[in-house]
């Protein structure tokens, strides 16, 4: 797995890591695209909140947005294409981090207290990486998506677990 250059780089270190690290960059994007599909499959089962549909359609079309744009980073061999498509791809970056903390806050909207704030946590950790991203600030780039991991984790475990049910007006 390879960490792909932000728009803070020159063109000619852009186009140079994409032509040495091709293959790899290939493999990684299609994976992630391919990941995508158990995902969606599991955020839809998670409950019937109206926002729920919306919030994972953003996230899937920014997470294919930052698969799709390495590849065409990788086609193009022009340092100012590199370039250019690499400031989209930190745009698209950190509207999936925005995307996903939208996923954060939803997806718990019908739980416990205690659940709804670990996604708001997840959700400003998110939030505050796609900031970062933007301003070319690595300080978030492992701990947010770890974040997300992690509560992806704790939603997976919580509807494993006998007699959950979301909470209903009158459960609350």
């Amino acid at each position: 797995m390879v960490s792909l250059p932000t728009g803070a780089e020159t063109g000619e270190k852009i186009a140079s890591f994409y032509k040495t690290n091709g293959s790899v960059i290939v493999a990684q994007q299609i994976l992630g695209m391919i990941a995508l599909a158990p995902f969606v499959a599991f955020a839809l089962s998670l409950s019937s909140n109206r926002w729920l549909k919306p919030v994972v359609a953003v996230f899937v079309g920014f997470e294919l947005m930052t698969n799709v744009v390495p590849l065409v980073i990788v086609a193009a061999s022009s340092a100012p294409t590199a370039h250019a498509l690499t400031v989209v791809e930190d745009l698209a970056d950190a509207a999936l981090f925005a995307s996903a903390a939208g996923f954060a806050v939803v997806a718990t909207a019908e739980d416990r207290l205690w659940l709804r704030a670990v996604g708001i946590a997840v959700a400003l950790a998110c939030v505050a990486r796609a900031v970062a991203g933007v301003l070319h600030i690595n300080a978030l780039d492992l701990v947010a998506p770890l974040a997300l991991i992690a509560f992806v984790l704790v939603l997976s475990v919580r509807k494993l677990l006998p007699g959950h049910r979301p909470m209903t007006a009158d459960t609350k």
